[in-house]
């Protein structure tokens, strides 16, 4: 309803600042738009607090529409930079603003993939609403790309991503990390820190957002900001040879998009691919065929039709010319078995999707199409029946593609048309519908569950999956993007075991804690947060800690690279004096026996079981009961008494309790919470195509 609101204010700052201009005047024009709108946002958002803000929780069940509007709030107070979409976040309570700098940046370095396939998304949000404030909001996004380009001080070169401010990005440039792709900007763009080494699926997916974008909602200022940056783009990549060259003057480490069809490029080529064409079987450059230049194909078909510029077209038919002949790989025409299924990259077939889907919007040559149609309909053959909506709403708005019907999908199409359709619609609907509004990356362990069938074939990382898909609201959240993620995954986001804990001798609120990832962290208010201690140690993993009996802040380590003794509580470290650490700081902390008890109080004792299942007794270990109520997964590692309670810890997590009766979840680790960019481009996408409607929930 904000966004209603949001609108009409939006309305009367844009009529007054129309004007004609240049591309780069526009741009201007859209910052200046973009500056005013900031608090036209947030007198709307303040209306709607006043009337009462959500009438009711949102929660997974809740209507597409009701979730979309949560989550979209929600994308835009935690994982927006003036435009630019951060996917991966620290965990914030709701309503909480972001920065996004140096010190606090998010996972940035995959932005532009998706703020590009995010921008496809605000597109189709605008088709349906015709909502101006949802076209502001893509005016932001315009800009963000437009800094992508220019922060890199290298025409036409994308930056991964970007942060604001000044010195060592945190996570990446901290504690010993190093890397040589963050850099700095230089002139108007000196407050921001990139992250270069751009690759294909950047270019492509910015290269999709801009052309729905354009086609959808894009108004004439915008449409000439995006055919400059689209023209810059693609200029860059063809007078390289369809190669993204980055800041050192070398292709970046994914940045071949396509095949160059000069024949004098043959030998580079054949160079090149030598290591890479499993996927099309061991040909030279010259017999390479179409599908090898699939990611190309749309790219060139995108800049043609919003630049005009026949330079573009004219290439497109050249590689058409040079690779259609060529007969497609045997790998590309097997048969999808289970284990080939197991060890498919999602996130390649999402950008193949994501190519397909223009190329035939925008070719209208039958032979070509025919060609363009098999592709699409070989990835729908491998995905129907995994309930992906974005690959399903693509594959039913082009199968068969009725060019009457500029929508592009409602009405087009029945179930004899394209195979599985009903079917597929059905479960790409549901996984919307199941999707989690929660988007804390948790703990989730399917394997151990008995009603889920393990796959005999283990995926491309060597890890354990399910053999049909698991309902999206039951497997681990992905990273990142949910439609690239595996829906067979079993197990994600396990927390590490605690193996050691430490007490200050006179001071309640202070304590420590080691795991098994080599970690070790601090907390100076009982344990409401936590901090980590490894900074001082440079690089050595600890195995145990020991506090001083009557020092505060003293505090003794066992790491793999001896013991080291700490005077402030873990800021600083150095190696031990010998024979001055007590002996307990020299030895490894082990775990008990298995079914051996741990006496917490009286009679009270706990164990960890052979199946590493937590019981507890009240006889003294006579009987025996579970006692991993309101645990998260029922598998504990280990578990020690302290002046806290006791406090056990598995794959799932660390609980405290004071009778190993009742348990609650303790907060040691920093979390993190993933963006919900995804569910708005596909539940935008649905709404456009007509398969889905605002008031549509779970059945």
């Amino acid at each position: 309803m904000f966004l209603g609101i949001f609108a009409g204010f939006s309305l009367i700052v844009t009529l007054r600042l129309i004007e004609r201009s240049t591309a780069r005047q526009a741009l201007r024009l859209t910052e200046r738009k973009a500056e005013m709108n900031r608090y036209v946002l947030l007198v709307a958002l303040a209306a709607w607090l006043i009337e009462g803000g959500v009438s009711q929780a949102i929660d997974d069940g809740s209507p597409l529409g009701q979730k979309a509007d949560y989550l979209q709030r929600d994308l835009l107070d935690k994982h927006w930079l003036d435009g630019l979409y951060v996917s991966i976040v620290p965990n914030a309570p709701a309503g909480t603003k972001l920065p996004h700098t140096v010190n606090e940046p998010g996972n940035v370095i995959h932005a532009g993939v998706w703020t590009g396939r995010y921008l496809a998304g605000v597109g189709y949000q605008f088709a349906v609403t015709g909502d101006l404030g949802v076209r502001d909001q893509g005016g932001q996004i315009l800009r963000a790309l437009r800094i992508l380009q220019e922060v890199t001080g290298k025409p036409g070169l994308l930056a991964r991503g970007y942060v604001k401010g000044h010195g060592p990005v945190a996570q990446y440039e901290r504690n010993g990390n190093d890397s040589k792709e963050w850099h700095q900007g230089q002139g108007a763009y000196a407050d921001y820190r990139f992250y270069s080494d751009v690759s294909v699926d950047n270019f492509n997916a910015v290269l999709y957002g801009y052309a729905i974008y354009y086609d959808l909602a894009a108004d004439a200022e915008q449409k000439k900001i995006i055919a400059y940056d689209v023209d810059r783009l693609m200029t860059h990549l063809l007078d390289n040879h369809c190669r993204i060259i980055d800041l050192d003057g070398q292709p970046t480490q994914w940045g071949h998009i396509g095949i160059d069809p000069d024949p004098s490029r043959a030998d580079y080529y054949n160079k090149i691919y030598s290591r890479r064409s499993r996927a099309f079987g061991r040909q030279s450059a010259e017999k390479m065929p179409l599908r090898a230049s699939l990611m190309l194909l749309p790219d060139l078909l995108i800049a043609h039709h919003i630049t005009g510029k026949v330079r573009y077209r004219d290439m497109y038919r050249c590689v058409i010319e040079r690779f259609k002949n060529n007969p497609e790989s045997d790998f590309s025409r097997r048969q999808r078995t289970p284990e080939r299924a197991a060890r498919t990259n999602h996130s390649s077939e999402g950008q193949a999707y994501e190519a397909v889907y223009n190329a035939i919007r925008y070719e209208h040559d039958p032979e070509l199409l025919k060609i363009y149609r098999s592709w699409l309909s070989q990835l729908w053959e491998a995905n129907w029946s995994e309930g992906n909506p974005l690959f399903t709403y693509m594959t039913l708005s082009l199968l068969p593609l009725d060019r009457s019907n500029e929508r592009g999908a409602a009405g087009m199409m029945s179930g004899r048309d394209v195979p599985h359709a009903t079917e597929g619609l059905r479960l790409a609907n549901e996984t919307l519908a199941l999707y989690p509004v929660d988007r804390v990356m948790r703990p989730v362990m399917n394997s151990i569950r008995k009603d889920i069938e393990i796959s005999p074939f283990r995926d491309r990382d060597g890890q354990r999956q399910a053999s049909k898909p698991v309902p999206i609201n039951e497997r681990p959240l992905d990273n990142e993007y949910a439609w690239k993620g595996s829906p067979y995954a079993l197990d994600g986001w396990l927390k590490p075991i605690v193996t050691s804990m430490a007490f200050a001798c006179d001071d309640p609120q202070v304590a420590w804690f080691a795991d098994s990832a080599g970690g070790a962290y601090r907390t100076l208010n009982h344990g409401q947060s936590w901090e980590s201690i490894t900074t001082g140690l440079k690089g050595a993993t600890i195995e145990n800690l020991v506090a001083s009996k009557d020092r505060t802040f003293v505090l003794w380590a066992r790491t793999n690279q001896g013991v080291h003794v700490s005077r402030d509580g873990g800021l600083s470290w150095r190696i031990a004096d010998a024979g001055a650490a007590p002996a307990d700081a020299q030895e490894k902390v082990e775990q008990p026996m298995p079914d051996k008890w741990l006496a917490v109080a009286g009679p009270v004792c706990v164990r960890i079981n052979a199946a590493n299942r937590l019981e507890r007794s009240s006889d003294g270990g006579k009987g025996a009961e579970p006692a991993m109520q309101d645990w998260r997964i029922p598998l504990a590692k280990s578990v020690f008494r302290t002046p806290w309670g006791i406090i056990a810890s598995g794959p799932g997590g660390a609980y405290q309790s004071a009778d190993a009766r009742s348990w609650k979840e303790l907060k040691l680790w920093p979390e993190e919470e993933t963006g919900p960019a995804d569910y708005l481009h596909a539940y935008w996408m649905g709404r456009y195509c007509g398969f889905l409607h605002a008031d549509q929930r779970q059945r």
